[in-house]
């Protein structure tokens, strides 16, 4: 079996039934996105490479839990993030704080497509900006992640949740609004998010 050529979702169901290979290639195909999503929140290297191997020995126990109503990517890129979360929760850390400008979203010929985040003001914090997310919908809030923590580009994205790449950057244009809006309520002032 040629399992490069398999969908996430036909390895996540050959993993389902303890299919070593399909979890190596799984593995192969995530590994570096995942480390980076899971450094940019821990900032701690061997954490980090203890937490990317955590989440996908869960991904070898729990691949059943993946119910099919999103995708793949989405799913692991969660078990990653409450890995971290949990982790930092048990040492009683936080994440470093990290200005929302040096995490970058590819604009391709226009960046004024995301006029938002460009100016989104420096001294906003990370986390206040992660609790915005949850008030997102669920496809904006995914590609958003998938963008900032994830470290990917609109059409890397793209591939990764079978979305076309307009409809990525639709998403990614009204959450970063919505992002906005979000952070205004709970009392930044315009200046600070404009």
């Amino acid at each position: 079996m040629d399992y490069t050529q398999l969908s996430d979702d036909e390895l996540l169901q050959l993993i389902t039934r303890q299919d070593a290979e399909a979890l190596a290639h799984f593995h192969d195909r995530f590994a570096q996105t995942t480390f980076n999503l899971i450094m940019h929140i821990v900032r701690e290297r061997s954490l980090a490479e203890d937490l990317l191997q955590e989440t996908f020995l869960q991904v070898w126990h729990k691949a059943q839990d993946f119910k099919g109503d999103g995708v793949v990517a989405a799913w692991l890129y969660r078990i990653a993030r409450n890995k971290c979360l949990d982790a930092l929760r048990r040492e009683k850390a936080r994440p470093q704080t990290e200005e929302l400008s040096s995490l970058t979203v590819e604009t391709g010929p226009s960046p004024a497509a995301f006029p938002v985040e460009q100016n989104v003001n420096r001294r906003l914090d990370q986390q206040k900006v992660r609790g915005a997310l949850l008030h997102l919908p669920e496809e904006q809030r995914q590609c958003l992640e998938l963008a900032f923590f994830g470290g990917l580009s609109q059409r890397e994205i793209a591939a990764h949740t079978n979305t076309p790449l307009g409809t990525v950057k639709t998403r990614l244009s009204l959450g970063l609004a919505k992002l906005e809006h979000s952070l205004r309520t709970v009392g930044y002032r315009e200046e600070d998010v404009r």
